[in-house]
C-alpha cells in the first residue's frame, strides 16, 4: 500500500523539481520538463526496472540460501525487519529527500520479492505437516462403490 502512495508523491515531487508545476501547485499540461535527466512520469518505472534487475541478479543465490540452508527463518525475519526500517524511512519523504527514498522504493520492491520467495519456500512444509485437505481447503471426493459384474 505505502508503494502506492509513495508511487504518487515520486511523481508529483519529481513534477516539482521539473518546473512542471504552476503557482497553485498545480500540473502543468504537456509539460518537458526533466528532474535529474528523466521524464517525472518516467520514475515509477525506473524503480520497478531496477527492482526487477536486482530480483534476476540476487534471486539465484536467495533462493540457494533459503533451499539449501538452515537460515530460512533468518533470512525471512531480516528481510521483513529491512523492509519494516524502509518504511520508517520513507515517512520522511519530502522535497529535499525524495530521490533518494526513489532509490530505497527499488531496493524495497526487490526486498519484497526476497520474501516472497521465502514464504513461498514455507508452502512444501505446510503441506505436508497439515496435509492436502487443510492446504487446498477441498475434500477428497468419497470412496466409489464398488461395481459388481453381472
Amino acid at each position: 500500500m505505502s508503494n502506492i502512495f509513495l508511487s504518487t508523491s515520486f511523481v508529483y515531487l519529481a513534477q516539482e523539481q521539473a518546473g512542471c508545476l504552476d503557482e497553485n501547485n498545480e500540473v502543468i499540461e504537456d509539460c518537458d520538463g526533466k528532474a535529474y535527466g528523466f521524464q517525472p512520469a518516467s520514475f515509477i518505472s525506473n524503480i520497478a526496472v531496477i527492482a526487477s534487475v536486482l530480483s534476476a541478479l540476487f534471486m539465484p543465490l536467495i533462493g540457494a540460501m533459503v533451499d539449501y540452508t538452515k537460515h530460512r527463518k533468518t533470512l525471512g525475519t531480516v528481510v521483513s525487519t529491512m523492509m519494516i526500517m524502509i518504511q520508517i524511512i520513507q515517512i520522511g519523504t519530502v522535497s529535499k529527500t525524495w530521490l533518494p527514498m526513489a532509490v530505497i522504493q527499488a531496493f524495497s520492491g526487490f526486498l519484497y520479492q526476497a520474501l516472497v520467495l521465502v514464504v513461498y519456500a514455507y508452502l512444501p512444509d505446510m503441506s505436508y505437516q497439515l496435509g492436502e485437505e487443510k492446504m487446498t481447503k477441498c475434500k477428497p471426493p468419497p470412496p466409489h462403490p464398488p461395481t459388481h459384474a453381472s
